[in-house]
């Protein structure tokens, strides 16, 4: 009985990665009740040792010339006389310090937590949540004011899924000018980005997204490109963290390029902005979104590429 107890929690946990599986049971073949309950306590790490099930389809062809392109466009900027503070648990976001009562936020993809739309709220925003997937919210507020709709590209293929300025116009704010904007919509951001006004995002003062698929192709490079181009004409990126759940990364030269990162941008006609910024990320405030893994560096992402032969290392974390 133990033996095929043993043989379904290796399968369970480890998948057919034998490394750690035959560390335990050469240690605790004698002892099913140890192995059972260490198996148990190291249920965590089963993620990061299955590797021999998903290395071949993590794989990245990135060309030299993508990675200028992409770390050109995702230059940071500092907005002088003003802070970044996080706002939100470990889902949330790093932002500028900028904030106003009597203001309206819009959120995209909530899943179960809004710590962010919570912190918005106490800084006196009515907040216009969106999330589809959902069937509410895990908790009440006064100044929430939730949808259970999608964020679309005007395609009109899911009525679920509408376009910003649909949502815009029915909540009245085609006057306001100082929204703020966060978007964590497991890619469809890139289509949002495709087909908002350039106009409708200049009404943002402040924009934090989720990026996703910036690496493995999931969304054309050229795409990926020509879309941070449209939102550089309108915002400055402010801060990058990588997000450390269900990513992959390599690395090459000085660099870590992260497939999945939260960045934060502000308006750039409401700042003087200086190019002078050289923070070693993650910053102190920053959190590992799994909050059981940590957070893994950019170091001084706005330093030039120093080019190597060869990426040293590739990372898949499922």
């Amino acid at each position: 009985m133990f033996k095929r107890l043993r043989r379904s929690l290796l399968k369970k946990f480890y998948g057919e990665n034998p490394f750690l599986s035959n560390v335990l049971r050469k240690n605790f073949s004698k002892s099913p009740l140890k192995y059972t309950a260490l198996s148990l306590y190291l249920l965590p790490v089963r993620k990061m040792l299955r590797l021999n099930e998903y290395s071949k389809s993590r794989t990245f062809i990135v060309s030299k010339d993508y990675l200028e392109q992409f770390h050109s466009l995702l230059h940071i900027g500092k907005a002088e006389g003003f802070n970044l503070i996080r706002i939100g648990d470990y889902c949330g976001y790093i932002m500028l310090d900028d904030f106003h009562a009597g203001g309206v936020a819009y959120s995209f993809g909530l899943g179960e937590d809004v710590s962010w739309d919570r912190d918005m709220a106490s800084r006196g925003y009515d907040v216009f949540m969106y999330d589809h997937t959902i069937d509410g919210l895990p908790e009440k507020n006064p100044r929430f004011h939730y949808f259970r709709e999608g964020i679309g590209d005007g395609s009109g293929e899911n009525e679920k899924l509408k376009t910003l300025e649909e949502y815009i116009t029915r909540n009245g704010h085609e006057g306001q000018r100082d929204m703020i904007l966060k978007m964590d919509v497991e890619g469809a951001e890139w289509g949002f980005l495709e087909s908002v006004k350039p106009e409708t995002l200049a009404q943002f003062r402040q924009i934090t997204f989720e990026l996703h698929g910036m690496l493995n192709g999931k969304f054309p490079f050229e795409q990926v490109l020509e879309l941070l181009k449209k939102l550089n004409k309108t915002h400055q990126l402010i801060h990058l963290h990588p997000c450390n759940w269900g990513l992959s990364y390599f690395s090459w030269g000085n660099k870590n390029w992260f497939n999945t990162m939260e960045a934060s941008y502000i308006r750039r006609d409401s700042y003087t902005i200086s190019d002078d910024y050289a923070e070693n990320l993650p910053l102190s405030i920053d959190r590992p979104d799994a909050y059981e893994w940590p957070d893994i560096g950019l170091g001084r992402w706005n330093d030039s590429i120093e080019y190597g032969d060869m990426i040293t290392s590739t990372v898949a974390i499922l």
